[in-house]
């Protein structure tokens, strides 16, 4: 892996992954002759803890190191004149940073065409609002008060994530588990506990609406119509809209998509990977950590589809709504020109397919 130059200045917010934590904090304190940073408001990505107290790592600790924001920088007394770089680190610790932290690609056919750099970074903001889905998980286990609940919350939606597992293999194997995850909740619907897909669940998943957020559709419908009898209705899937918007098509996990684009390191799905080297999806109870697990790839379904969707496949469409709205706006005589057969501002709408057409392999 290669070093970055990055400079490193107190009132960032970083991403640090070490061997065991995906942690998010503000850079506190850096000490180039102690080796060491002090990170505060820290958060556990992989475990959903949040520390009270700051932290402090060494930088033999750390693996891989990100900016997700920069701050004004700080003049604490704590830091100094000239600020470290990530490569200064390095030099002192041989600990390799990286600013796009990104997994082994399983083949190497897939690592050539892909390997550009990520889509976008998350802002604290973002990251602080999936925190509070994570929190707001809800497990069922039977048809009852929840179970009701939770489809009327979800028939009300215009878009949901649909996560079924396992699907690798469509309609091979029995289904475990059903994640639905809204732009506030997620809920986990514990098939083998309910023992099936039953009718107001079916109806929802043939509706149109809300249209469902998914990867490898192909799977996933095998698995529902040949299993349930369910023909799935309003499809979105994800990996259709990376092969697009990239112009590849090569085989992408939802976790691999989710890497790729939204610059999420495929540990913060793992938070014990002995656990998930011995997962077996029809084991019960349901852990909390496969619980956290079965979430945040809900979640980030539903944020990869609104990304791709709204910054790319429509990204024509926005930025012609944009130059269309500000036809009068700069124009003395606007009130003039508004009468209700003007076509003024007209010519900015332009149905060329061109103005349409995917930006393949432009994902900045």
């Amino acid at each position: 892996m290669e070093t970055t130059g990055i400079t490193l200045q107190l009132g960032q917010m970083l991403l640090v992954q070490t061997a065991s934590e995906l942690l998010t904090g503000t850079l506190k304190f850096v000490d180039l002759n102690r080796k060491i940073i002090e990170l505060e408001n820290v958060y556990d990505q992989r475990s959903n803890c949040q520390y009270n107290s700051p932290q402090i790592l060494a930088f033999p600790q750390i693996k891989k190191l990100q900016i997700i924001r920069d701050d004004e920088p700080s003049d604490s007394p704590n830091s100094s004149n000239t600020s470290p770089t990530t490569s200064e680190v390095n030099q002192e610790s041989h600990t390799s940073y990286n600013t796009a932290p990104k997994s082994p690609i399983s083949s190497p056919e897939l690592k050539k065409p892909l390997r550009q750099e990520s889509d976008v970074s998350l802002s604290s903001n973002e990251l602080e609002l999936i925190h509070e889905q994570l929190n707001a998980i809800v497990c069922i286990t039977q048809t009852d008060q929840r179970y009701h609940k939770a489809l009327a919350d979800i028939r009300v939606q215009p878009v949901v994530a649909l996560i079924m597992e396992p699907v690798d293999f469509g309609r091979a194997h029995r289904t475990s588990v059903l994640t639905v995850a809204t732009f506030k909740m997620v809920y986990i619907f514990d098939i083998i506990a309910l023992g099936s897909i039953f009718r107001e669940m079916k109806q929802l998943l043939e509706s149109e609406r809300p249209r469902k957020a998914v990867h490898y559709s192909h799977r996933l419908v095998d698995h529902l119509k040949n299993r349930y009898g369910v023909k799935l209705g309003g499809v979105f899937d994800t990996f259709v809209a990376v092969s697009l918007v990239r112009g590849v098509k090569q085989p992408m996990t939802l976790i691999e998509a989710v890497e790729q684009v939204l610059n999420i390191t495929h540990l913060y799905f793992q938070p014990d990977a002995v656990e998930i080297k011995t997962y077996d999806p029809y084991k019960r109870p349901l852990s909390a950590e496969m619980c956290q697990v079965l979430a945040k790839k809900a979640i980030f379904q539903l944020k990869l589809h609104e990304h791709l969707l709204h910054k790319h496949m429509l990204k024509n469409f926005y930025n012609q709504c944009e130059v269309f709205s500000q036809t009068f706006c700069e124009n003395e005589d606007a009130p003039f020109q508004m009468q209700r057969e003007s076509r003024e501002g007209f010519q900015h709408i332009k149905r060329s397919p061109n103005e349409f057409a995917f930006k393949f392999n432009a994902l900045k």
